[in-house]
């Protein structure tokens, strides 16, 4: 869910503040050197394409209407005996962006989403996301966001708590967006088309696998990364910009789990009542590449 929720936070929140944009569409290439299993001689390259679109409707200065797409593909050994795999998700982003006063504005979404290995309507392979965030801005280069985000992992519910900050100095060289622990973003504006900046990425996500051999009873991917990149943002026109980035998977994880194996609770990264068996070997933890194409719709 990290790709859907980076985007949305780019964009729910320029109405009336000094940021003044949001990114219409989003195309994410990303690529890892050869990564060795912990125990066996064999490796996996890890391969993701992902896009998202946005299409948010004003209604009013007050009231906006927010609706996207959003897909992912991607490509790995998930264990080391066998040969690749495909992990997908196909889903729809939609909600409600409400300026309350000059202060306080609130955001409600749903993203219902289909994940797994194939792109079917089930109920297996089904997943409903919700996000509530309320912003306050403090002043106009400072605002602070809290929030929660549920969803309807495979292993159970995950409920994060989201704690928010955007500030952006006042000849606009230095922004800093952070909504932890799902992500951050900070860059410094070193001319006209480039930034340096470095970004975390931190939330996971799950698959249903409806094509497998571990268990009669169905089995899952559990995805966790913890993505920490510095990158170069360059500007190719007034409203197209890539970023290229560098970074390091911390803490990496595709464990495969039966269908049956589930936890109590995920609060954040603590899971609660989590005593499942993986049946998969796991992979190191590597570098990543990544490469961004976006399209930014200025207020200016």
């Amino acid at each position: 869910m990290k790709f859907i929720l980076s985007c949305l936070f780019s964009c729910v929140f320029f109405i009336g503040f000094p940021q003044n944009y949001f990114d219409i569409a989003n195309f994410t290439y990303t690529n890892t050197p050869s990564n060795d299993f912990e125990i066996s001689d064999a490796h996996t390259t890890v391969k993701e394409i992902a896009l998202e679109l946005n299409f948010p409707v004003i209604i009013n200065p007050k009231t906006t209407i927010l609706t996207g797409l959003f897909l992912n593909k991607t490509k790995l050994n998930i264990d080391a005996n066998l040969s690749s795999s495909n992990l997908n998700v196909l889903g729809l982003t939609i909600g409600i962006n409400k300026v309350i006063n000059d202060k306080w504005s609130a955001t409600f979404m749903a993203f219902p989403k289909i994940a797994s290995d194939k792109i079917k309507l089930s109920n297996d392979n089904l997943q409903l996301g919700f996000l509530t965030l309320f912003t306050n801005k403090k002043r106009d280069d400072l605002k602070y966001r809290y929030g929660v985000f549920a969803n309807t992992e495979n292993y159970g519910l995950i409920i994060v708590p989201i704690l928010g900050l955007y500030y952006l100095n006042a000849n606009k060289t230095f922004e800093a967006n952070l909504n932890l622990p799902i992500n951050a973003d900070i860059n410094f504006k070193m001319s006209n088309k480039l930034w340096l900046g470095i970004q975390f990425d931190g939330l996971g996500t799950t698959y249903n696998l409806n094509e497998q051999n571990y268990s009669a009873n169905g089995a899952y991917v559990s995805k966790t990364s913890n993505e920490l990149f510095s990158y170069l943002r360059f500007k190719l026109s007034k409203s197209l910009y890539i970023n290229t980035k560098v970074g390091y998977a911390i803490s990496r994880n595709y464990k495969i789990y039966d269908a049956n194996d589930k936890i109590d609770l995920a609060l954040s990264a603590f899971y609660f009542g989590d005593d499942r068996t993986q049946l998969n070997e796991r992979f190191k933890d590597g570098a990543i590449f990544k490469v961004e194409l976006f399209y930014r719709l200025h207020f200016d």
